[in-house]
């Protein structure tokens, strides 16, 4: 009895305006043929693909689909990226005169942590150093509010905000010194659902009479913590501390006011 030959298939995978024709025989595992797909039309391995089928369905790459199948592959995109690009779409949209549109200042580590998306998003390659970065964002008086999106969240990343007039905060590493001190929130630490990979979108409510910062979990829509800055600071300004690989990225302008779902 002669040998049986494996069942010989073609697939259509369409990246890119182009068709890359892939001969797949019964039985070659996913993981082959995806890593094959890739060298072929030149994809990095650290950016992930989603597989389409002509119905606009996710499909799952198995060597047991029908031959000649149309598979289209498209980069998939991150929340951030997402997000980014509807900002972008919408740039022409009226703005409320009245908000501060701000962006992230040089990192106190530029050659480590970097900025891109118009220095909206602040993000930093695995693990290097412990990173400090302030917002342009200045708060004299008044209420307002503003959004971050921190993509994936890990620990070791704190939030607060900081005595703008302070030249020298990313010298301020001890924090111990009673005009100084940043009242630093963990992230981590605190009871919220932590998305680790997806996203975490926090918004941050501050009020200067108050000498408050309310911080208030988008996604599940929920106050998740509050702390008082110093009473003697008269201008403020955002700031983050992390060392993992992450990107954060300001999601919205500064708003005057308060939000109705912020309590005092």
């Amino acid at each position: 009895m002669g040998v049986t030959s494996p069942q010989k298939k073609v697939f259509n995978f369409y990246y890119d305006l182009m068709c890359q024709k892939l001969t797949v025989y019964t039985g070659t595992p996913a993981n082959e043929i995806i890593s094959t797909l890739r060298e072929l039309l030149q994809i990095n391995s650290n950016q992930k693909l989603e597989y389409i089928d002509e119905e606009g369905y996710p499909i799952v790459v198995s060597s047991a689909l029908p031959n000649e199948i149309k598979i289209y592959v498209k980069i998939k995109k991150t929340f951030t990226e997402k997000f980014i690009e509807s900002q972008n779409k919408n740039k022409d949209n009226k703005i409320d005169n009245y908000s501060i549109e701000w962006f992230w200042l040089e990192c106190d580590y530029p050659e480590i942590c970097q900025r891109k998306n118009n220095n909206k998003t602040l993000y930093q390659p695995p693990y290097k150093s412990n990173v400090k970065c302030k917002g342009s964002l200045i708060i004299s008086s008044g209420e307002y509010y503003y959004t971050i999106i921190f993509e994936p969240l890990k620990c070791c990343l704190s939030v607060s905000v900081f005595n703008a007039e302070d030249e020298e905060v990313y010298t301020n590493y001890r924090n111990d010194d009673d005009e100084r001190k940043i009242e630093w929130i963990n992230l981590w630490r605190l009871p919220i659902d932590k998305k680790i990979g997806p996203f975490n979108h926090f918004g941050f409510y501050v009020n200067m009479d108050k000498k408050l910062v309310v911080i208030y979990d988008v996604s599940d829509e929920k106050e998740i913590t509050r702390f008082n800055f110093n009473k003697n600071w008269t201008k403020v300004s955002p700031i983050v501390f992390f060392k993992h690989e992450i990107s954060i990225t300001i999601s919205s302008n500064a708003i005057p006011g308060k939000p109705d779902f912020i309590t005092l």
